[in-house]
């Protein structure tokens, strides 16, 4: 009999409270697409270095899992919480007709399971076919092939998801219980004749509220732009509690202060149901401030995520741009004070390492100029410019290279050598969006002027040339300086390129890769042994995407359950005030007011529910982009892109969805209410 009432009573909330089952199934889905990252290693060709980063990734999602449990099992509580006061009154009935509290928990235990087991099963199911699309972003985001790609079920995800969902629903379980045990039934049977209390009657209060919270935001908004994201900082942490503060002192003001801005203007106060509407979400909104804050934050922790992540991704392939021409370079760091050796032909010759017959290679140095980029660029940058050249360390001694070395790197590139006088120099960038002060300055300026000498330059627009396969330490520009230059010159670094035979391409990565991890590990902790700091560009690939793939699958991870966590709060809440509101909306048919009437006013009212939170995250969000859009300034100067306009896409179709569906349900539970 319990089994019967349970079922029947899943298949009538299924219809009112979809959000609630799609919410469940969305969860195990995206938890289940997730952790079967794992399996996929088998359906991509990659190399070592790439697999280590995977490895990597697992363990970050395994970890990010644990904390997204917490999160989803909260909404879940959450949730159920909504249900079980929804149906007051049904479980009043219940016990009015002699049915004990513990058989009322037994029905409830059998409907958690059944909803469970229902959620559980169909989120498996369109996770395995979520994972597949996963494998192939998977291949992209890592730049590797999908050559054994098959259609893959992971066991031990789907073992995992029925784990931390079933522990999940234990606890909804537990929680059913303690909730029915403290209610009475005179508090059920009347639940629905209960009003929500309002916190501020004084249109003084909410004006003054309203100001202390337009001040915390703005004083917020200032330190964080001012200090941007240095955490040592103590005025970083105090942005932060003011930007929470103001938050929550917004949504603790807001409906009160526009009922009393509203009401001045009796056009629009008393136009349709407006009035009716206004005092719905008066009534919502002030009760409800602590969970609106909560979600704005997460959807602020959500936009900001997401944009910034693909913006740090951004970084990284640009920082590969002009940078991959060779399969292997590598330099060696000199130290004349403290090690034996510092040339690097002269340290291969030292350990016998030797060049086969099919790997073309050239040596070269790279010298230190007395003269920094700042000072080269100083009447084309403001102060604030160069303040930020120098906190983000892209501040630096302009390299140089010489012109013999130079065209020995030409010539193994199959390029032109260049000549160059004793009185000129050759601007060579191998990054083409450094910053606009240099293009400036290369068409502004024909010369330079280095220890007292003036060098003409000779290009008119920087040289887009590669020096070497590099990831990290760009120094954007290099000065191609003559084989007899006469200024102060300093021994930087001894540099080697080189470049496979496609016929032996596979041996020479394997042996340069092993080459580069030896020599690390074999230096000496004094120092005495040169420091020699080397990829292949696979392993270059690997560090690059690699480490952008873990930024932006943890990105994605955490801002769908973010954004999935917070809609279906927003929806939960507005279908339970549709369930306590029947009563109201019954009055207004009484006394004539159209289908039609009520139905604009449901949308009006779902809209602003939803538009309140998701307006002030999106001013939150604009800020905290700007600030970590700083960092990564120096590479990126553009914070949309085609990634972003995708992200806003899916952003609209998540959030638009359940607010489209929330207001379907809304409508429909009034429609059918008597």
């Amino acid at each position: 009999m319990f089994s019967k009432i349970a079922i029947n009573n899943v298949k009538r909330s299924f219809k009112d409270y979809s959000i609630y089952f799609l919410t469940l199934t969305f969860a195990v889905c995206i938890f289940y697409s997730f952790n079967s990252i794992e399996s996929q290693k088998s359906l991509l060709d990659i190399n070592t270095s790439t697999e280590e980063y995977m490895i990597m990734l697992n363990k970050l999602i395994a970890g990010a899992s644990i904390f997204v449990s917490f999160i989803l099992g909260g909404l879940i509580v959450y949730a159920n919480n909504f249900l079980i006061k929804k149906r007051k009154k049904e479980l009043g009935i219940y016990m009015t007709l002699g049915m004990s509290k513990r058989k009322i928990s037994r029905i409830l235990i059998l409907e958690t399971f059944f909803i469970g087991l229902l959620s559980l099963v169909v989120g498996i199911l369109l996770g395995i076919i979520v994972s597949q699309g996963l494998s192939v972003i998977t291949a992209k985001l890592l730049s590797v092939n999908m050559n054994n790609y098959k259609f893959i079920i992971s066991i031990s995800s789907i073992a995992k998801s029925s784990l931390y969902f079933g522990v999940i629903f234990i606890l909804v379980m537990i929680f059913n219980q303690v909730t029915i045990s403290k209610y009475k039934l005179i508090d059920m049977l009347n639940a629905a004749k209960k009003n929500e209390e309002v916190k501020i009657n004084n249109p003084i209060i909410s004006i003054i509220m309203f100001i202390l919270s337009l001040a915390s935001l703005i004083s917020a908004y200032t330190l964080i732009m001012k200090i941007g994201l240095s955490v040592d900082d103590y005025r970083f942490m105090l942005s932060i509690v003011l930007g929470i503060i103001g938050t929550i002192l917004w949504f603790f003001s807001l409906s009160s202060f526009l009922i009393q801005i509203i009401q001045k203007n009796k056009n629009i106060y008393f136009k349709k149901l407006n009035i009716f509407v206004l005092r719905q979400i008066n009534n919502k909104i002030t009760t409800n401030f602590i969970s609106m804050t909560t979600i704005c934050l997460m959807l602020f922790l959500t936009i900001t995520l997401l944009f910034s992540m693909f913006s740090y991704k951004n970084t990284f392939d640009k920082s590969l741009k002009g940078n991959t021409y060779f399969d292997s370079s590598a330099k060696l760091y000199v130290d004349t004070d403290v090690q034996e050796i510092n040339d690097m032909e002269e340290l291969l010759n030292s350990i016998n390492f030797n060049f086969d017959s099919s790997e073309k290679y050239v040596f070269f140095n790279q010298y230190k100029l007395d003269i920094y980029l700042s000072e080269l660029l100083n009447d084309y940058l403001t102060k604030k410019e160069i303040d930020e050249m120098k906190f983000s360390y892209s501040d630096h001694t302009i390299p140089a290279v010489k012109v013999s070395e130079y065209n020995s790197i030409n010539k193994l590139l199959d390029k032109d050598s260049i000549d160059l006088k004793d009185n000129e120099i050759l601007i060579v960038s191998n990054y083409d969006e450094f910053n606009k002060a240099f293009h400036k300055f290369i068409k502004n300026e024909n010369s330079v002027v280095i220890d007292n000498n003036t060098y003409i330059i000779k290009n008119g627009s920087t040289v887009k040339d590669n020096i070497s396969s590099v990831a990290r330490e760009l120094k954007f520009i290099y000065f191609i300086i003559p084989d007899n230059f006469e200024g102060k010159l300093t021994l930087e670094q001894s540099n080697v390129n080189v470049i496979y035979d496609k016929s032996n391409y596979a041996k020479s990565e394997e042996k340069f890769s092993k080459f580069y991890v030896n020599i690390l590990e074999n230096r000496n902790p004094d120092g005495s042994t040169a420091l020699v700091l080397g990829n292949t560009l696979e392993q270059l690939y690997s560090l690059v995407y690699g480490s952008s793939a873990m930024v932006v699958f943890l990105g994605i991870y955490l801002g769908v359950v973010f954004l999935i966590s917070s809609a279906a709060v927003l929806a939960l809440q507005q279908l339970s005030e549709a369930s306590d509101s029947i009563s109201r909306y019954n009055s207004l048919k009484k006394i004539g007011v159209t289908e039609k009437m009520i139905n604009k006013s449901i949308l009006k009212q779902t809209l602003i529910y939803f538009m309140a939170p998701l307006s002030l995250a999106i001013i939150h969000s604009i800020i905290g982009m700007k600030v970590v859009n700083e960092v990564f300034a120096t590479y990126n100067k553009n914070l949309f892109s085609n990634s972003s306009i995708i992200i806003a896409l899916a952003l609209t179709i998540i959030y638009g969805g359940y607010f489209y569906t929330t207001y379907i349900s809304f409508k429909n539970i009034v429609r059918n209410s008597k």
